[in-house]
């Protein structure tokens, strides 16, 4: 498994989220500018994919070969990303000075000591990242790790290639998703003291995660999503055609959703998100967090976003993660409405690894 690939031919951007399939490629547009090429989605029963594994493989198949021809794409070449939570991510500082087989003994060491499976079951990647100055070595080199189970890694690569489609980078949907919204901020990056937050809100939850300076430093999760907000409305009014985000057309729900289901919703995620934050400024040198990014399917339910800017004092930006592209003709209409754009956020990081290194 190699992390960060650079690819320059055509490149599929595939998020496998548990509410549904989505597929992104980029191109280069005028003046070096990017262009959006495709952006299709298919939707997933829930049940399929759960907390990141594929209960139900030929069924997820069969909608990525669905997928695969509503593109009507030639582009075989894939990306695509293993989700956080089946991930050993960790960062360690070596002697700068060792060789390539003594620096692979230190990392699998490493994973040995992390992980809870045999290091023939897992699959795992190291990057080095240069040298990091300490107060008793000043000749040291940081070494990012990943590790995932070998089991899961094949499921998708399998589900990928059942579609007639060819695996050439496997990333990790928190940096895919970062790598995006870092390009919608990186005018800013060389000038920003404070960090940024990156808030996706989905389905199954609301995952947190702090960069500072192009680094990911702080990642939280809270259980409150979409899908635990269809429950809420499921209880409250007997209803059963909602989809895995709660989307329900509003008139369709009685006139006291908002007030008796939706807004102590609202507030409940709110307060867990922030509370999250806090106990990352506390334990930081930061003072505040400069800005939030918010995304993901349910990003745009009403009030939320007001309610994080009220309580971080921060900007609350909801991200767009195709703002500035060109748009081609085949990109598919029915994505650009916001709810649909902004969960393409990690499918575009994905893509994006095409001009790994330019963007």
């Amino acid at each position: 498994m190699r992390l960060f690939k650079s690819k320059l031919s055509p490149l599929i951007g595939l998020d496998m989220g548990s509410s549904s399939l989505k597929w992104v490629e980029l191109g280069q547009g005028d003046k070096f500018g990017l262009a959006l090429e495709r952006c299709v989605m298919e939707p997933l029963e829930t049940g399929w994919i759960v907390a990141g594994q594929i209960a139900q493989f030929d069924e997820v198949a069969a909608a990525l070969r669905r997928l695969v021809k509503a593109s009507g794409s030639n582009a075989r070449d894939v990306a695509l990303a293993m989700p956080d939570s089946v991930v050993i991510t960790t960062r360690i500082l070596l002697p700068s000075d060792l060789g390539e087989a003594e620096l692979i003994t230190h990392v699998e060491a490493e994973v040995e000591r992390l992980s809870d499976r045999p290091l023939a079951e897992l699959s795992v990647d190291y990057a080095v990242k240069g040298r990091a100055q300490s107060p008793m070595q000043n000749d040291e080199i940081e070494v990012v790790i990943t590790a995932a189970s070998h089991e899961k890694v094949q499921d998708r690569l399998g589900l990928a290639e059942s579609a007639g489609l060819r695996p050439v980078i496997v990333d990790v949907e928190t940096p895919a998703a970062m790598l995006a919204t870092r390009r919608l901020i990186s005018p800013r990056l060389e000038v920003l003291a404070d960090p940024v937050a990156l808030i996706q809100v989905g389905a199954e939850g609301a995952s947190l995660h702090v960069s500072h300076q192009g680094e990911i430093v702080y990642t939280a999760h809270q259980p409150l999503g979409g899908a635990r907000l269809t429950e809420l409305i499921a209880q409250a009014y007997g209803l059963a055609d909602l989809d895995a985000e709660g989307q329900k057309c509003r008139e369709s729900l009685p006139d006291d959703y908002s007030h008796a289901v939706l807004q102590p919703f609202i507030k409940t995620l709110a307060d867990g998100l922030v509370s999250d934050l806090d106990s990352f400024i506390s334990g930081s040198s930061s003072r505040k967090i400069e800005t939030v990014f918010l995304a993901g399917g349910s990003s745009v339910l009403p009030g939320l976003q007001d309610a994080i800017k009220r309580r971080t004092f921060s900007d609350c930006v909801l991200v767009d993660p195709f703002s500035g592209m060109l748009v081609g003709e085949a990109a598919d209409k029915n994505a650009f409405q916001y709810s649909a754009r902004a969960s393409m956020l990690t499918a575009c990081g994905l893509a994006l690894r095409r001009f790994h290194g330019s963007c």
